[in-house]
């Protein structure tokens, strides 16, 4: 093996009187310190020492670092922070009859023609579609005009019961009167016969007139008493036979309104069986979406075959929030709206409405009472016409995607940033001249 070759030069230092020994080693140089006695310093201290000297940079980080957090802290101290619910939906029309509306069928058949395509613009009761009915009572084309001769034979049928009814009633009423007649005319043979008999036996009393001739007076009286109470009987057995048929007449006109109804029924239910294969449109607007599509094609009772939607400045939006924010949520808040499409600036959490980039502002209009089964409320917001217009309905179609921060209270943002970490919720705000009302319940309604 060759021997290394090692070399030593010692240096003294003036002011501190130590020393350093330049120490070559197989052609390397390197300088150790030495101490006034001539001993060098091993390495190993030398590099401990370099290693826990301060860096030059590390004083003024610190204090950038200390400043920032400073800063931070200042931040959430001042900085106003507007509490908010957030919330997701879908573009959509305020009033219920400008909403996008489906074309049902009504009867089960088959499509024989469309008169429409898709992007067509149609006005309320133009012609959508055409369906052949496959139901086997209507298949006959005369069917309509064979049940409308069933339901006049019904009706002449149900009139004539009825006029039948109306002749008893009036032949009750004539053998009335002349029961009433008979009434009064033994009534007038009874007193005549009284008067009779009376006469008799006051002559007979006299002298004047036999015992015969009483006799005879008094079975006359009798007979006529017996005719009087024979008279009045019949008039109340005709009285009744008059009720019966009154009563009778009108259970007929009952069974005849009754049978002419269900004729017209069913005559109506032909009839709009027959309109109900032509399919029409409900309101104006544009045909989006063909559901089915060629002729020959079955189709079902409640099957969707197109869809209309109406052209109509009526705009709204439509979120869904949670069950926990729908108690804190009350209409005519404002609102910060972000549609799919349109380009946005939005601060996390969207806290700093001011500073925001392309939201547009709304009003909340109605806040659902009941959820949509699910645990979602939904709200309705409309625009607000005191911030920017919402965009052209050219662009901004029903259906689109839309967030939205409803807004509540102005906090500082460090409260907010503790609100959020402990899980509290927003601060309720209090109503004028609702303060002290404990009693006062919420409307069942949320609709300004």
């Amino acid at each position: 093996m060759e021997n290394k070759e090692t070399k030593s030069v010692t240096h003294t230092n003036g002011q501190s009187g130590n020393e350093s020994a330049l120490v070559v080693k197989n052609g390397h140089s390197e300088v150790v310190p030495q101490y006034a006695g001539g001993l060098p310093i091993p390495h190993y201290y030398t590099t401990a020492l370099r290693l826990v000297r301060t860096p030059n940079n590390a004083i003024p980080l610190a204090r950038g670092v200390i400043l920032t957090l400073v800063g931070f802290v200042i931040i959430l101290i001042v900085a106003p922070w507007i509490q908010n619910v957030a919330g997701s939906g879908i573009v959509t029309s305020f009033s219920p009859d400008q909403r996008p509306q489906t074309i049902d069928a009504l009867i089960d058949g088959r499509i024989e023609r469309w008169y429409v395509q898709e992007g067509d613009y149609v006005k309320k009761g133009d012609t959508i579609v055409v369906l052949r009915d496959i139901d086997t009572k209507f298949l006959d084309p005369n069917f309509q005009k064979y049940q409308a001769i069933i339901r006049d034979n019904e009706v002449q049928e149900a009139k004539l019961e009825v006029v039948m009814a109306k002749q008893k009633v009036i032949q009750a009423k004539q053998k009335l009167y002349a029961a009433e007649a008979a009434v009064i005319n033994a009534n007038i043979d009874a007193a005549t016969a009284r008067i009779r008999y009376e006469r008799a036996e006051s002559l007979f009393v006299q002298g004047l007139a036999s015992r015969r001739e009483v006799e005879t007076n008094l079975l006359a009286l009798q007979k006529a008493i017996n005719d009087s109470v024979k008279a009045l009987t019949n008039l109340e057995v005709e009285r009744q036979a008059l009720a019966n048929a009154e009563t009778e007449y009108q259970a007929k006109q009952r069974v005849a309104e009754a049978k002419i109804a269900k004729a017209d029924l069913e005559l109506g239910n032909v009839t709009n069986r027959r309109n109900f294969s032509v399919m029409l449109s409900p309101i104006d607007g544009y045909i989006t979406r063909i559901m089915q599509v060629g002729d020959g094609q079955a189709v079902k009772k409640n099957d969707k075959l197109a869809i209309v939607v109406p052209e109509t400045d009526d705009i709204a939006a439509e979120i869904f929030i949670g069950s926990l924010d729908a108690a804190i949520v009350d209409t005519g808040r404002k609102v910060r709206l972000q549609f799919a499409g349109f380009p946005a600036i939005q601060a996390p959490g969207g806290g700093f409405p001011d500073f925001a980039i392309g939201t547009f502002g709304g009003i909340v209009k109605v806040v659902d009472a009941v959820d949509d089964g699910n645990g979602k409320y939904r709200v309705l917001v409309v625009p607000d016409p005191n911030d920017k217009p919402w965009p052209s309905r050219q662009y901004l179609r029903q259906g689109t995607e839309v967030t939205g921060w409803i807004l509540l209270n102005e906090v500082p943002l460090g409260y907010e940033f503790w609100r959020q970490l402990n899980g509290f919720p927003p601060i309720i705000p209090v109503k004028a001249g609702k303060a002290n009302d404990a009693k006062a319940k919420p409307p069942l309604s949320k609709v300004k």
